[in-house]
């Protein structure tokens, strides 16, 4: 489903990718592991148009070079960007909606709001709340249910743990495993690397802007010197 081909990036004035090569087939969690400041990031930012790159991206075999963010989300890529990015005076029902906005003139447009709802049960008991007084667990469940609404067939989150109690973020990557089994791909960016690894089928691990591993989640978390070398674990 997604290519990157020796990709680089800047990021504020910064070599922030180097050779960037990976795949995500379609129907997989793939992880992308590494300390703070690897690039993760910066990553999916450059899948999602909001940084320029060199290199090849390819989303289902067409180009994304030159696609402004609104239409690669268009073409089905949904991105949970790190610290949420909420439109916090405005309601739980107004931000999920908001999400649906690049549908509008879709009948259907609103249809996901249900699966929404059977994977975090907590957003449709808080419809008329405003975002900013949502726990910062809920918080991040608005902003996967508005990935959602976008119908997107690849999301990618950024850091979906951050910030969050431990009981929710379990909750929070069950959901993530739910949401692949519903027929989305998922390509995730994880501080806590042990939970990442237990729920991906395959992993990269990113050091400072470059790939120095990949293989099965397994085979990675098995790998007590390449957890100690690489993840500081």
């Amino acid at each position: 489903m997604l290519t990157m081909q020796d990709v680089a990036a800047s990021y504020r004035g910064l070599k922030a990718l180097q050779g960037i090569s990976l795949e995500v087939g379609r129907g997989e969690i793939v992880a992308v592991v590494g300390a703070n400041g690897a690039g993760k990031s910066t990553l999916l930012k450059a899948i999602a148009g909001q940084v320029a790159t060199e290199g090849t991206i390819l989303f289902d075999g067409a180009s994304l070079a030159g696609v402004p963010p609104h239409m690669i989300a268009r073409r089905g890529v949904g991105l949970v960007p790190e610290g949420r990015k909420l439109f916090p005076r405005l309601t739980v029902e107004d931000n999920l909606r908001l999400g649906a906005y690049a549908k509008r003139g879709d009948p259907n447009r609103f249809a996901p709001l249900e699966l929404v709802f059977q994977l975090f049960p907590r957003l449709a008991e808080r419809l008329s709340q405003r975002a900013e007084t949502l726990s910062g667990g809920e918080q991040q469940m608005l902003a996967i249910g508005r990935a959602l609404m976008t119908q997107p067939r690849l999301l990618m989150l950024d850091e979906p743990s951050q910030g969050i109690m431990p009981k929710l973020v379990d909750d929070i990557l069950a959901a993530v495993s739910r949401i692949r089994d519903l027929g989305v791909t998922v390509l995730l960016v994880e501080q806590r690397l042990v939970e990442a690894l237990e729920i991906a089928d395959r992993a990269y691990v990113l050091q400072t802007g470059r790939i120095v591993m990949q293989g099965a989640a397994k085979d990675i978390a098995a790998d007590g010197a390449v957890r100690r070398a690489y993840l500081g674990m």
